[in-house]
């Protein structure tokens, strides 16, 4: 199982876990974050890690995942940190590599292993880089009320209009 995704509880994190959503709040200035809604796949005491959710991009599906040449779609922008392939799949049984978030929902790191649940049909969403913190400066950036954090479900991930996502859950 890739390092990514080991969980280990951190003390005074209860609220913050993978599966939870970061919404950014307008008191946020940052270009790369603004309005912004992040789903944490991994939290531990070395850092957390997300995707942003309501990021379109240009890049094709196929120069990312082997073997997706025929389907016909874009990534998602998974946030500044121009890192790796991150996907999240819903799906009743889980997928192979892949690490339960909640519910019928999993996140894969391995690229293979997504392709074969791309061409499995699978409802799945692939993102091109990801968002990172620190613990410290995460609880440091909600302290400041520059995130709120709140609880996902598998219609948020897969949104058919994301690009409005922050606004409905900044309400």
């Amino acid at each position: 199982m890739p390092a990514l995704f080991t969980i280990v509880s951190s003390a005074g994190a209860a609220e913050l876990s993978p599966g939870k959503l970061l919404v950014a709040t307008s008191e946020s200035r940052d270009p790369d974050f603004a309005r912004s809604v992040v789903l944490l796949i991994h939290y531990d005491r070395r850092g957390a890690v997300g995707v942003m959710l309501n990021r379109p991009s240009r890049i094709p599906l196929s120069e990312l995942i082997p073997g997706a040449a025929s389907v016909r779609t874009f990534a998602w922008a998974g946030g500044p940190v121009a890192l790796g392939v991150i996907a999240i799949a819903e799906s009743e049984k889980a997928p192979a590599l892949a690490v339960r978030l909640f519910d019928d929902v999993y996140a894969m790191t391995d690229r293979s292993a997504i392709g074969r649940a791309v061409r499995s049909h699978v409802r799945i969403r692939v993102f091109a880089g990801n968002c990172g913190w620190t613990v410290d400066q995460l609880a440091g950036e909600i302290r400041r009320r520059l995130w709120r954090v709140r609880p996902c479900t598998a219609g948020l991930i897969f949104e058919a209009d994301p690009e409005t996502l922050w606004e409905r859950l900044s309400r």
